[in-house]
């Protein structure tokens, strides 16, 4: 009877234990985490919506772990939330109270066409994934007529100013009806500035976080506009900032504030490697080209500051602090172009074609932090940068072959529609501005298929072939001069 007793005691203080420590780890309900209002963005080129919107909600409590957001529309307006409808899937949450998330999500065809200022939606957050929607409870989600904002995209990245190139990064200069201030709250800052500020922006928001976190902000000039002044100059700003000017400048602004941060640059990075950037860097910036406009917008470039990493298996996102949106968290899931040599690829309500990351830029501090807040970092020795740009989208040709060491083609896919068509994407590079090329593309059966392009003001001619079967194709392209080029890709 002792021993029952004994045993009886034991279970009864594993039961409180377990009830203390679930209370006071605040994993509570997600709708009691969730705020009472939501927002969707939407975003038009010359009247017409662009294929993805935001879906955007707060938080009331910042409580521990990690919570997965899911989120349906009812794009139909039939009061009904349907499997169809579920467009936010086991995205990780950057739960903190008073923080805005934005979840990107593909916009129905409803959506595009109708002018509704008001859409249903249901917002969930869980401790786990979930495979089903009948796994979510009322515990979790919250039902909200969201306000829609739809944001004209008329002067925003560089749109209507001559000489837009995927090297040129010149995003920004969004503007919403709604004022929000971009400050410093928390520990990384979400500033905004003037038209194509974008790269020096990305580089200020984490700069004064590294430097808030070693003690060293008052070194830095107080005002942040000051700050990113200072970054352009450094990094040539000449209606955006190129890439290869980033390095160069970051490197003269870190040595005139001497401070200690080491950069290292990764192209048309992994997800593997942006886990690894997150998990070993103090600070990352996430360098995009934005293809394929359908409105035949100019290629052009944008950069933003990287704030956390998530990955499922083969899978995997990204949460950032966009200088082209309100303050607060814009999380993205990432996909992979096909082909040989892939691209990370995200779905980026503010532009009607593909964005890709063309590059990632990882910082670290490297001596003891000079405050109480302890961090700490390897030294990374800085990189060579490759060799391989931002324009180039798999197969290289012989040396012997090339007149010009920058002549290239390269193809990747995209399943556009899965089950209906998809996209191969081939880009020819080194060539003369203004020269035309012979491009042709070829399927299994050697049926082929001609395009003529003329160099932009870059030298690059970007092709996009719509295809309705698997199999591998060949891209080819001929120079005047008679070099012939080939690319090979396999739809699978």
């Amino acid at each position: 009877m002792q021993n029952n007793k004994f045993w009886g005691l034991i279970i009864l203080v594993l039961i409180v234990i377990g009830a203390i420590y679930i209370f006071s780890s605040g994993r509570t309900g997600g709708a009691d985490i969730l705020s009472e209002t939501a927002r969707v963005y939407t975003y038009t080129y010359d009247d017409v919506a662009t294929d993805y919107g935001f879906i955007e909600v707060n938080f009331e409590k910042s409580p521990s772990g990690v919570w997965y957001a899911n989120g349906l529309v009812d794009a139909n307006n039939d009061g009904v939330f349907a499997d169809s409808e579920w467009v936010v899937k086991n995205n990780q949450a950057v739960v903190q109270a008073g923080y805005a998330n934005r979840f990107s999500f593909v916009l129905a065809d409803e959506l595009k066409t109708n002018t509704a200022e008001n859409i249903s939606i249901r917002f969930s957050l869980t401790v786990s994934k979930v495979t089903a929607l009948a796994e979510i409870t009322e515990k979790d989600a919250l039902v909200f007529s969201a306000t829609r904002e739809t944001v004209p995209m008329v002067e925003q990245f560089g749109l209507n100013v001559p000489g837009a190139s995927e090297d040129l990064k010149r995003g920004v200069n969004v503007v919403y009806a709604q004022d929000f201030d971009s400050g410093i709250e928390g520990n990384i800052p979400d500033l905004t500035g003037g038209p194509m500020d974008c790269f020096a922006i990305a580089t200020a928001n984490n700069l004064i976080n590294m430097a808030q976190q070693n003690g060293r902000r008052d070194d830095l000039p107080a005002n942040p506009q000051d700050l990113i002044n200072e970054l352009k100059q450094d990094m040539q700003f000449n209606d955006g900032i190129l890439n290869r000017n980033f390095m160069p400048g970051k490197a003269a602004f870190v040595a005139r504030y001497n401070l200690p941060i080491e950069t290292r640059e990764i192209r048309r990075p992994t997800v593997d490697d942006l886990e690894e950037a997150f998990s070993s860097g103090d600070a990352v910036e996430i360098s995009t080209t934005m293809l394929r406009s359908r409105s035949n917008r100019a290629t052009t470039g944008h950069v933003l500051t990287g704030t956390g990493a998530f990955r499922d298996g083969d899978d995997g996102g990204i949460s950032v602090h966009d200088p082209a949106t309100p303050e607060g968290a814009d999380i993205y899931e990432l996909s992979q172009t096909g082909g040989d040599n892939p691209y990370l690829m995200i779905n980026y309500p503010m532009w009607d074609g593909i964005v890709i990351i063309d590059a990632i830029y990882i910082q670290n501090w490297n001596q003891p932090a000079t405050t109480d807040t302890e961090k700490s970092s390897g030294a990374q020795v800085e990189a060579e940068p490759s060799t391989t740009t931002g324009q180039n989208i798999s197969t290289t040709p012989e040396p012997e072959s090339v007149y010009n060491p920058d002549y290239n083609i390269e193809a990747t896919f995209a399943h556009v529609k899965p089950g209906e068509y998809s996209e191969i994407y081939s880009v020819v590079t080194g060539l003369q501005p203004g020269q035309e090329v012979e491009v042709w593309l070829y399927d299994q059966s050697s049926q082929g298929k001609k395009k003529y392009g003329v160099a932009d003001a870059n030298g690059t001619v970007h092709h996009t072939w719509t295809i309705y079967s698997y199999g591998t194709y060949e891209v080819t392209a001929q120079a005047p001069n008679g070099v012939v080029l080939e690319a090979k890709v396999a739809v699978n």
